[in-house]
């Protein structure tokens, strides 16, 4: 399990937490070797999107890539598929797969903790909750952060605690439109 902070890439081969997604976006490339993570925080440039693909093609797991997620909030609906689009027809990428949004104000209220965890190496669950300071963002649940050839970040210094756990009690499923 790896949780992603803001301006956080990262792979699993099983599960990925995103912790407190208000204006950021939740993004997950599901391949056969497991789950790309992506925490948006931002206006999706395309330094951006080179910083994520170039993860993903450099990764021993970035091979045979299946389907690409986003969850948000988000200014609307027609501007967060825009933008997932664009990661998807990034040709660098070489995706051919099939692309979807999930709107995160169905289960959660303000900002929330999203949770994407892979499914046959094929396609992956997502749950989500309400995301609350106060329990979530505690120092029990964070630990210094750990560099490692499965995180690395869009931009700017690593923040000095990672998280490291939170809790599942409430997740609800969400469940994205194919866009």
């Amino acid at each position: 399990m790896l949780y992603l902070s803001e301006r956080e890439i990262g792979f699993d081969a099983a599960e990925l937490g995103f912790p407190s997604i208000d204006n950021c976006r939740a993004i997950v490339l599901v391949t056969a070797g497991g789950l790309f993570g992506y925490h948006l925080f931002g206006v999706l440039s395309q330094t951006k999107i080179n910083t994520f693909v170039n993860f993903v093609n450099t990764h021993a797991q970035g091979n045979l890539k299946r389907r690409l997620y986003a969850a948000s909030y988000g200014p609307g609906p027609d501007e967060q598929r825009a933008e997932i689009r664009s990661i998807a027809q990034t040709p660098a990428l070489h995706f051919a797969g099939q692309v979807y949004w999930a709107n995160l104000a169905l289960v959660a209220v303000r900002s929330a903790y999203v949770n994407y965890v892979g499914i046959n190496h094929d396609t992956c669950a997502l749950t989500a909750r309400t995301w609350s300071d106060a329990a979530d963002c505690i120092l029990a649940n964070k630990a210094p952060y750990a560099a490692g050839a499965n995180r690395t970040r869009d931009a700017g210094a690593a923040p000095a605690l990672m998280y490291t756990n939170i809790s599942t009690a409430g997740l609800r499923a969400v469940y994205p439109t194919a866009i």
